[in-house]
């Protein structure tokens, strides 16, 4: 990944939303605005404690707003900063996908969309993997050809509050992982590890969307065991 150089401390402190803390944001807020956490909130993805915190460690808190964070700051108290100056804006646009994507299981087969959404794990865990040609397939199209295909009713819609709960759960996870990793010492953190132990996460994921029986905690453990390798 490549960062623009920092700028100075004096400089951050008069520029709050700065171009580095827009990036965060941006990172951040991905899923929430592409479509994929809807997806999960309504196929069962983020249904458990274990897979909200998986989901907010991969999805949202993954390697690359680790990355982001590490780069553009150089103080715990920068880093915290940033954190706090985001998290309105991730809180109420999960709160905004957890009013709407209940409008998802009355328009579409949900089973169906669980494919699709497993597809889309798969493709971004074969991004964060690095794996060759996986950027040439798009997340975007496959949310929407699943969603075309997955289309039942087309009719009168009803908000819940049922997604509420689990959405803003994950992103305050995200958040306060985010908050954490400022007190990590960076220099004998290994991005890398937790880049590929995110990808293998979603990989887990993904296959319990495709309906195989994998075991609770098991992504967890994963993710757990990529953080350790991480430091040097």
């Amino acid at each position: 990944m490549v960062l623009e150089q920092l700028t100075n401390g004096a400089s951050r402190h008069t520029q709050v939303f700065d171009e580095d803390t827009r990036r965060l944001t941006f990172l951040l807020c991905l899923p929430l605005v592409d479509g994929v956490f809807a997806m999960l909130l309504v196929t069962g993805a983020v249904k458990t404690f274990s897979s909200m915190v998986a989901v907010a460690l991969t999805v949202f808190a993954g390697a690359g707003a680790l990355a982001v964070l590490y780069s553009a700051t150089e103080t715990r108290r920068e880093a915290l900063s940033m954190v706090r100056t985001v998290s309105p804006i991730v809180v109420l646009g999960a709160l905004a996908v957890a009013l709407v994507a209940p409008v998802f299981e009355q328009m579409f087969y949900i089973e169906r969309l669980s494919y699709a959404a497993g597809l889309v794990l798969i493709v971004i865990a074969a991004q964060m993997a690095e794996i060759p040609y996986s950027e040439k397939f798009s997340t975007p199209g496959i949310i929407v050809t699943g969603m075309v295909l997955s289309v039942q009713n087309l009719g009168a819609f009803t908000l819940s509050l049922q997604y509420v709960l689990p959405a803003l759960t994950t992103v305050l996870v995200a958040l306060m992982a985010l908050s954490a990793a400022a007190f990590v010492d960076r220099s004998r953190m290994n991005l890398d590890y937790i880049q590929k132990g995110g990808a293998l996460v979603l990989g887990i994921i993904a296959l319990s969307l495709f309906g195989l029986n994998v075991p609770k905690g098991l992504g967890l453990a994963v993710f757990g065991l990529s953080l350790i390798a991480s430091l040097n």
